[in-house]
């Protein structure tokens, strides 16, 4: 993932930021790692972003590190030349996963992650600090079996900035992405069927997910309802992989994606 990293907003739709109370990484990981969650999405047009965030000032901490208040993310997915993990959520298999290397920008730190979507309608995250995938071997066969961990080979690359806020009284915690660029990855499989575009950059919306135990009873949601931004539920692979490879199977995801780029380009 060599590209460089997205141009930020301007500093003043970001001035905000300062308004929240901070915390800092270890009480966020204290009081909400939610490593087994439910997820709901969330996709607005950048211009919304500040009244969004002052909207959670009164209700949210903010992750500060280093003086920092939002950070670098880099993530490199994994599928299999066929695109197995990619076409279980076009299908809407109930027990699906995602396989991908993250770089945390607030740490610096490096994991293989396994994303587990189960039956219940949950997401477990279960990660291996490390840089290749021989580092999750174990925890790779476990959970998708060998057929398919050989067959892994990078897919997808994503670079985004994020903030991340956690509610002061509940099990909530939200994440706002923006500047997200994709790209296919320098070592792309010669084997796939679908050919990969250049990379695109979306400068124009933000994409929002909440995370928690209880998402009856979730802030952000009604914040979001006030504002007249809708649920989606788009997630950021699918949406690269319908980005940088344009003849993807994705008849499922079609009236999503069009409202994105809706947002994307108003």
């Amino acid at each position: 993932m060599s590209l460089p990293h997205p141009k930020s907003f301007s500093d003043d739709r970001l001035a905000v930021l300062q308004q929240f109370d901070s915390l800092a990484m270890s009480e966020l990981m204290d009081r909400a790692e939610l490593m087994d969650r439910s997820d709901r999405k969330f996709v607005f047009h950048r211009d919304l972003l500040s009244a969004i965030l002052l909207d959670c000032v009164a209700d949210y901490h903010i992750l500060e590190m280093g003086g920092h208040r939002y950070f670098n993310y880099d993530t490199e997915y994994y599928d299999t030349p066929d695109w197995q993990l990619y076409l279980q959520h076009h299908r809407g298999k109930a027990n699906r996963y995602k396989v991908r290397r993250r770089t945390y920008g607030s740490t610096g730190e490096e994991f293989i992650e396994l994303k587990h979507k189960t039956h219940k309608g949950n997401t477990q995250k279960i990660r291996v600090m490390g840089h290749s995938l021989e580092s999750a071997q174990s925890l790779l066969l476990e959970h998708l079996g060998g057929d398919i961990v050989q067959q892994l080979r990078a897919s997808l690359c994503v670079q985004y900035q994020r903030i991340t806020l956690l509610h002061k009284s509940k099990n909530e915690k939200v994440t706002l992405d923006f500047s997200l660029q994709w790209s296919a990855p320098a070592e792309a499989s010669p084997e796939t069927e679908w050919t990969a575009s250049h990379p695109k950059t979306f400068e124009n919306i933000v994409i929002a997910e909440v995370k928690s135990t209880n998402l009856h009873f979730n802030t952000f949601q009604q914040i979001a309802k006030n504002r007249g931004i809708r649920e989606g539920s788009l997630s950021k692979y699918c949406m690269g992989c319908l980005t940088i490879y344009p003849t993807i199977k994705h008849n499922r995801f079609k009236q999503t994606y069009q409202h994105i780029l809706k947002l994307e380009h108003a």
